[in-house]
């Protein structure tokens, strides 16, 4: 995300702990990226979806968080 949202700091930004084993399932991008920053938001969370047991509500609380946090980054 650092790459693609101004500001974003992976130190303080939004995130969700994973079991190690659910982590290790998760695929992740190299390198660099040319996707928008919704289209990532939405790739990381479909990515959560089909490899965690994320309840939903953590989900959109996470994709909630961003918004809130990156006023602008997100919009269509």
């Amino acid at each position: 995300m650092e790459q693609i949202v101004p500001g974003y700091n992976r130190a303080s930004g939004p995130a969700i702990a994973l079991p190690r084993g659910e982590h290790a399932l998760v695929p992740t991008l190299r390198g660099p990226v040319s996707l928008s920053p919704r289209a990532m938001l939405a790739h990381d969370i479909w990515n959560l979806r089909q490899f965690t047991n994320v309840p939903n509500g953590a989900l959109q609380e996470l994709i909630r968080l961003n918004k809130e946090l990156h006023t602008g980054a997100f919009t269509k």
